[in-house]
């Protein structure tokens, strides 16, 4: 039998707190989904970034009532191309290198052609790249756990189905 699955809760928290005061409106761009146990409400994981990835074998036991749920994370191999690419790139650091490559962009094409060059504009937009490039052993290892589990999860339900038959 399949587990439950988390309750995924959406938030919008301050988004008319900052159509009232003109001072929050920054505040309208704080949003959260939140993630709970199906069976008795406790929140087990908060996410600022909506529909992110997280990567892991799908089970998790809630702490306050210690019922078994699936918690919506998945392995490496099950993830689509799209979720895969989120891993190595997550929102902000894509949101870094986008502003980066509009300054290299902008100035290319504002500044007069003396002061700035063709090399300061793709200088810009690689050195944006930095901090994907800084994380990606981090999200290599974490691919690489996730491989693992996979794999071991995988024989050991091949070694079940040998022993059943």
């Amino acid at each position: 039998m399949e587990p439950s699955k988390a309750v995924r809760e959406d938030h919008d928290g301050f988004g008319l707190l900052g159509m009232f005061i003109p001072a929050a409106h920054f505040l309208a761009f704080v949003r959260w989904t939140s993630y709970a146990c199906p069976y008795c409400g406790k929140v087990f994981r908060r996410d600022y970034w909506t529909h992110g990835v997280k990567l892991g074998n799908g089970q998790c036991t809630c702490r306050e009532c210690g019922k078994f749920f699936n918690d919506g994370s998945r392995e490496w191999p099950e993830l689509r191309a799209a979720a895969k690419l989120r891993v190595f790139c997550p929102p902000l650091l894509v949101g870094i290198w986008t502003g980066f490559v509009l300054a290299g962009i902008l100035s290319y094409f504002v500044l007069p052609r003396d002061e700035h060059s063709l090399f300061v504009a793709v200088f810009s937009c690689l050195f944006g790249l930095i901090p994907i490039i800084l994380c990606s052993p981090y999200h290599a290892i974490v691919v690489f756990r996730s491989n693992q589990r996979y794999e071991r999860h995988r024989m050991s339900s091949a070694g079940e189905t040998d022993r059943t038959s």
